[in-house]
C-alpha cells in the first residue's frame, strides 16, 4: 500500500494515541483496504482468497489496546472511534482505500465514510448496526423472540447456564472468551461453532467496551447521504445485529447493496466464506472504482 508521499505502508506497525497505541499489520495484495479489528481475531476471519486482492490493513480499535483506559470527561464513542481512524490514516500515510468493519467496527466503518467520504472508495459494513439505543435493543430482541427456533433458545438457555456456572472460577481474559462462546446460538448459524481459534489471543478491554456500548449512537440524521458504494453483508442467523436492522435506513444510502446470508450469523465472512468472497469482489469488481449513482 502506497502512503501519501509514495512509499509502501510498513507491514506492521504502531500508531501512538492519547493513553493508548493502535497497532496495525498489512497482509495480502491487490487494492488498498482497511479493516477496522479487534486485535488478532479479525485478520483470522477473512479467506486467502480475500487477501488475494485486497491488500488489508487490520487497525486496531481502543477497544482491543489493553492500555487504554476510560476518561470519564471523555467517554469513548462510535464518533471518537472515527477521529482515532483519521488519526491512524494519516499517521500511516493513507489516501484512498476500502474501508471493512465487521459488528460494531462496522458501524464505526459507515460514521468514518460518512465522516471522511474523500478517503472512502468503497465502505463495507458486515453485521453492523445503524444505532445505538433502546429501539434497538428492542427490535433485536424482538427478532430473536420471533425468528430463533425453540431448539436454538434450548441452546442458548443450556450454554448459559454453564457460563453462570463456571464464570466464578474463571481468570478474566478467559472469562471474556466464554462469555462469548456462550453467546454462540445469537452469534453463529450453527449454535455448536467453537469461536475458541478466532478468540485467542484477543484482549477485550472490557472496560471501554462497555463505556463504547453504553454511550448513545446514530449513524444517520436529519437527511444525512452516505456517498461512498456501500455493501451491508447481513446473516439472516444474526440475532446480536439482526438484518431487520436497516429495514428503515436506505434511503440514507446514495448506493447501496444488500447481501443477507441464508446460512449465517454474526460472522458471513467465516461461515459463508465462499459466497461472501463472491459477492463481495464481484461488487468491488476488477480495481476500478465505481461512483455514487453508477
Amino acid at each position: 500500500m502506497k502512503s501519501e508521499h509514495g512509499a509502501v505502508v510498513p507491514e506492521s506497525g504502531v500508531v501512538p494515541m492519547p493513553g493508548w497505541s493502535a497497532t496495525f499489520v498489512t497482509e495480502g495484495s491487490g487494492r488498498p483496504c482497511v479493516v477496522l479489528s479487534l486485535r488478532n481475531y479479525h485478520p483470522r476471519s477473512f479467506s486467502a482468497r480475500f487477501k488475494s486482492e485486497l491488500r488489508c490493513t487490520f487497525l486496531d480499535v481502543r477497544f482491543s489496546a489493553p492500555e487504554a483506559t476510560v476518561v470519564p470527561e471523555m467517554p469513548y464513542t462510535v464518533a471518537g472511534a472515527v477521529e482515532d481512524m483519521e488519526a491512524a490514516r494519516k499517521a500511516i500515510g493513507l489516501t484512498r482505500f476500502v474501508l471493512v468493519g465487521h459488528s460494531i467496527q462496522g458501524s464505526m466503518a459507515l460514521a468514518y465514510a460518512l465522516r471522511y467520504p474523500q478517503h472512502v472508495s468503497h465502505v463495507i459494513a458486515i453485521c453492523a448496526v445503524p444505532e445505538l439505543s433502546p429501539a434497538q435493543a428492542e427490535l433485536t430482541q424482538d427478532y430473536w423472540d420471533r425468528n430463533a427456533s425453540p431448539e436454538r433458545k434450548a441452546a442458548f438457555a443450556v450454554a448459559q447456564e454453564a457460563f453462570a456456572a463456571a464464570a466464578p472460577g474463571l481468570a478474566p481474559a478467559d472469562a471474556v472468551s466464554a462469555m462469548i462462546r456462550a453467546d454462540a446460538a445469537k452469534r453463529w448459524h450453527d449454535v455448536e461453532y467453537d469461536e475458541r481459534p478466532l478468540l485467542a489471543g484477543a484482549p477485550f478491554n472490557m472496560p471501554v467496551l462497555s463505556e463504547l456500548f453504553g454511550q448513545p449512537f446514530t449513524l444517520f440524521s436529519g437527511n444525512a447521504q452516505l456517498e461512498p458504494p456501500a455493501f451491508l453483508a447481513l446473516g439472516r442467523h444474526d440475532y446480536a445485529a439482526p438484518p431487520t436492522s436497516w429495514d428503515n435506513q436506505r434511503s440514507h444510502f446514495s448506493d447501496l447493496t444488500v447481501a443477507v446470508f441464508e446460512r449465517s450469523g454474526h460472522t458471513p465472512q467465516v461461515e459463508e466464506a465462499a459466497t461472501f468472497d463472491k459477492l463481495v469482489l464481484d461488487w468491488l469488481g476488477p480495481g476500478v472504482e465505481r461512483h455514487a449513482g453508477n
